[in-house]
Parts: C-alpha cells; structure tokens; sequence
C-alpha cells in the first residue's frame, strides 16, 4: 500500500476542481482526504495499491482547462489504517458556496464568450447579405 500527501497551489478554488479529484479518487476506489488550506491550497492525502496511486498522480494533472496549478508537491506519507474511503474535508458554507458556484461561473463565462462570437459572425453575415441586396437593387433600377 502506497499513502501520499499532496499539495496543489493556483487558482484551483471555485473551479470544480476538488470534486474532480473525489470522482477521480473513489474510481480508482482510493483512501483518503481532499480539503481546501486557508491560504486557498488544496491539500489530499491519498492511499491505496500502488498502481493505483500512481495513476491517481498522473490523472491528477490532466487539468480542466480553467485550473491553473502553480506548484504540486508530493511527499510519501505512512498509510492511516483508519481511512475507509475517500472524502471531503468541509470549510465554512460561505466557501463552499462559492465552492459550488464557481465552475458553474467558469462553464457560464465560456458559453457568452461562444455566443459573443457567433454574434459577431451573423452581424457580419448580415452586412454581407445587405450589400449584396444593396447590389441587386441597383442592378434592377439599371436594368429598366
């Protein structure tokens, strides 16, 4: 069995992150912890059959696009014989709060930057399909 203590630092909270790691941990049925520091850092400790853990740690760095990790650390810990499963350590429900609306913030942001461009894309078309009307009238009046 294989137990380690990680540390993440960037901008990680109210990404959705967190959760990520919990879904990521109990499918590889791991042991372990996962909670936000008060400077904002995510720490976990995690444990389980080495295999395991290791694909834990390079899973772990395939990141969501608006995660930015600045540093992670990873040090060998020994294993806790009292940890059954994998679970979330709570802050206050003022952190958690925003915690939970912080991806939906980020998923929010990406769809108006998508529907800002495809405006500009029709108000573009539209300008094109004006002049071309603009171009068919004058045709017609010099054709009569």
């Amino acid at each position: 069995m294989k137990a380690l203590k990680i540390k993440i630092s960037g901008r990680i909270q109210r990404t959705g992150y967190r959760w990520l790691i919990v879904e990521l941990a109990r499918n590889l049925k791991l042991q372990g912890t996962v909670e936000f520091t008060e400077n904002g850092d995510l720490l976990i400790h995690i444990q389980g059959e080495d295999k395991s853990v290791e694909e834990f740690v390079d899973k772990l760095k395939t990141l969501p696009p608006h995660v930015y990790v600045k540093e992670l650390s990873i040090e060998e810990t020994k294993p806790d014989s009292k940890l059954k499963s994998f679970m979330v350590k709570y802050g206050t429900i003022g952190d958690e709060l925003h915690e939970g609306f912080g991806p939906i913030q980020y998923v929010l942001e990406e769809k108006l930057s998508e529907v800002s461009s495809q405006i500009t894309t029709l108000k573009n078309m539209l300008e094109e399909v004006t002049r071309k009307l603009d171009e068919l009238v004058n045709l017609l009046r010099i054709s009569r």
